[in-house]
């Protein structure tokens, strides 16, 4: 399908987005009792994990598209998130929120803005990508605004060495399978502007510094709100 950035398609879907992180947990914190926000809770992990599997058994009957292994396991960091948001909607995991902050926000909101249009083989595919996107930064807002979970100290730290740690079991799959896994081979195909070069090694240094920043930067409404609670 011919996908426009930007085009009159991709903002509907950021205005449904963005509707959505602001009235669902809003109206969540307001009106609903303990037990019926944990069963909203419920509603966004079977809807996050469902859509994820709707995607694999459509693709699996697709015979245009197909499923292939070295694509469409759930192993970019985006994947990473559909499952971790949704333990955390479960558990309230303090770590795994963190992670879910730093990941959802750092890596979704990217994908929303500068989606990567090559996976986009129809508008089925378009949907189920946005709306799984979109869901792991709604999930991240319950867990903030509803759940009123917050950063602990040294949580972009923690983030950083548990995301280094991970890559390297992923670049051992992405040697294994000729993969590109949390894009660590290559970049994807978008216009970032975060993206400098895509030649190898500056490649994966660009990334490595250019996330800490990113994560540094969207930690900071964090830590104002920390303050602001400690004092």
């Amino acid at each position: 399908m011919s996908f426009e950035l930007y085009g009159s398609e991709h903002m509907a879907y950021i205005y449904i987005m963005v509707l959505s992180w602001v009235l669902v947990p809003f109206l969540s914190r307001k009106f609903l009792s303990n037990k019926n926000q944990r069963t909203v809770a419920i509603f966004l992990v079977i809807s996050i994990i469902g859509i994820e599997i709707v995607d694999d058994i459509y693709r699996l009957f697709d015979s245009n598209v197909g499923w292939d292994i070295k694509t469409d396991l759930p192993l970019h960091m985006c994947g990473f998130s559909v499952f971790a948001t949704s333990w955390a909607l479960l558990k309230r995991d303090q770590i795994i929120f963190e992670l879910c902050y730093f990941w959802g926000l750092g890596g979704a909101v990217q994908a929303i803005l500068t989606p990567d249009p090559t996976g986009f083989h129809g508008p089925f595919y378009l949907f189920t990508f946005m709306v799984s996107h979109g869901l792991i930064i709604l999930n991240v807002f319950y867990l903030i605004f509803v759940y009123r979970m917050i950063l602990n100290r040294g949580a972009l730290v923690r983030a950083i060495v548990i995301t280094n740690i991970l890559l390297v079991g992923i670049a051992a799959i992405n040697w294994g399978l000729d993969s590109n896994y949390f894009y660590l081979f290559r970049p994807p195909d978008v216009n970032n502007p975060l993206i400098l070069t895509n030649e190898h090694p500056l490649y994966f240094v660009n990334m490595e510094l250019v996330s800490i920043v990113v994560l540094y930067i969207i930690s900071i409404p964090m830590l104002i709100y920390r303050k602001k609670i400690e004092n």
